[in-house]
């Protein structure tokens, strides 16, 4: 059965982290398969895993994750706030983590981390437009320009193709063959 835009809005763009994860859940039951059989879909999400290893793997390289680290260990925390798990994931994102294959769950219930903040980083490779953008101030004065610049380019690079695969599952779940 296709869901109208209306309905995909409204379902996917509205709840908090836990709720929005129940939502990606049951479209993942109803109409996994049948996304996952589009050729448009399975080659977005192989490109999208590239676009995310290519990010990774610069991030290791500018030690991104010892920064957050340290900033995450200080009594304030860093910027994966349970807001942020809350407030800035969608249904849609989620489900694409799901289709990529990965154990999307509920890591933290305090109310103060992101929801899917694991003990060694986020679980979703396939991260909220802000999770991707957001650069501190810490990274941004321990970090050259040039740095910088890859860093920008390569999460463009990740965003574009994120943005294709949403567009991608919205248009499908509108259609009447799924």
């Amino acid at each position: 059965m296709a869901l109208s835009y209306q309905e995909i809005i409204t379902r996917c763009y509205c709840g908090n982290g836990p709720e929005k994860l129940d939502k990606a859940r049951e479209l993942y039951s109803t109409y996994g398969k049948s996304l996952l059989a589009q050729d448009r879909i399975r080659a977005s999400i192989e490109t999208l895993q590239e676009a995310v290893e290519a990010l990774d793997a610069h991030m290791t390289a500018m030690e991104m994750g010892k920064n957050c680290s340290v900033c995450a260990a200080t009594p304030k925390g860093g910027c994966c706030s349970a807001y942020m798990g809350h407030e800035n994931n969608d249904v849609i994102q989620l489900l694409m983590n799901m289709l990529a294959g990965v154990d999307v769950r509920i890591e933290r219930t305090d109310d103060v981390e992101c929801c899917f903040l694991a003990d060694n980083g986020c679980i979703l490779p396939f991260k909220p437009i802000f999770c991707l953008n957001y650069l501190c101030g810490r990274i941004q004065k321990e970090s050259t320009s040039a740095e910088l610049q890859k860093l920008e380019v390569k999460t463009g690079d990740l965003l574009r193709v994120q943005v294709a695969l949403e567009q991608n599952i919205i248009v499908a779940l509108q259609v009447d063959r799924i």
